[in-house]
């Protein structure tokens, strides 16, 4: 019995000696195998420092949308209006905003309030025109081609000066589309965005392009209150009627 434990330990010893050999030679071909079929790339990566003013992630919206839209003040009240660029820096808002009056407050995205001269009033397309003198950094807004075509589901932004306040966006659709209408009439375009008093003369965009499409001029009204998401606007082609009629174009 002594000679088979002898035997036995022997055997465990030996097949402990040979466990060990055979794992180093697993260990070895496998640090060989990582280096003789890998080699891993040096790369040197360039971290800059932040900026100690990041870019609004929504710059593109406040430089298109937002800032072209003024404030426009006279003893009428408050209104809004878009400022755009040809030969010289005009801005155009509803009729119904400026009136009878002659020279305007306008105040812009900075606070600054500039003077401007009311030179185009038309009262049937509910439409004006002001004249500034060109400021610096001013942004001024595009307007959409002539022959932009209207759709119902069309997303589009409002910007205006809701009751009197700063210029502020809304979003909706274009809820109702009429072109062909009897003699006589104009054609208009209805939104779903929320227009508030105030919201007159301001610009209607298209969302996907941010391009001038239309000038918010009136809500409807049920028993006496605003229905404030059934807001009419003066579509494009008749702003370019508009601008042609009075040469502003040429």
């Amino acid at each position: 019995m002594k000679r088979n434990h002898r035997f036995a330990l022997l055997s465990a010893s030996r097949l402990t000696q040979m466990a060990l050999m055979t794992l180093a030679i697993i260990l070895g071909m496998g640090f060989s195998a990582q280096y003789a079929g890998y080699q891993e790339d040096t790369l040197v990566e360039i971290i800059k420092a932040s900026s100690k003013e990041p870019r609004n992630p929504y710059q593109e919206e406040y430089e298109k949308l937002l800032y072209p839209t003024v404030r426009i003040s006279s003893p009428n009240g408050v209104g809004s209006g878009v400022i755009i660029s040809h030969t010289q820096t005009y801005i155009l808002t509803a009729a119904h905003v400026v009136e009878d009056q002659s020279v305007v407050d306008i105040e812009l995205y900075d606070a600054s309030v500039i003077t401007g001269t009311v030179v185009i009033t038309d009262t049937d397309k509910d439409l004006a025109i002001i004249r500034v003198i060109r400021v610096k950094d001013i942004y001024s807004a595009r307007l959409a081609p002539e022959s932009y075509t209207a759709y119902l589901f069309t997303p589009i932004y409002t910007v205006g000066c809701s009751l009197g306040l700063l210029p502020r966006p809304s979003q909706g659709i274009i809820s109702v589309v009429e072109n062909d209408l009897p003699a006589g009439r104009h054609g208009h375009w209805e939104i779903s965005a929320p227009i508030l008093p105030g919201n007159s003369g301001g610009p209607v965009f298209d969302a996907r392009t941010y391009e001038v499409i239309g000038i918010a001029v009136w809500v409807k009204t049920y028993q006496g209150q605003l229905v404030t998401t059934m807001a009419g606007v003066v579509p494009i082609n008749q702003i370019y009627e508009f601008l042609e009629s009075y040469k502003w174009l040429q």
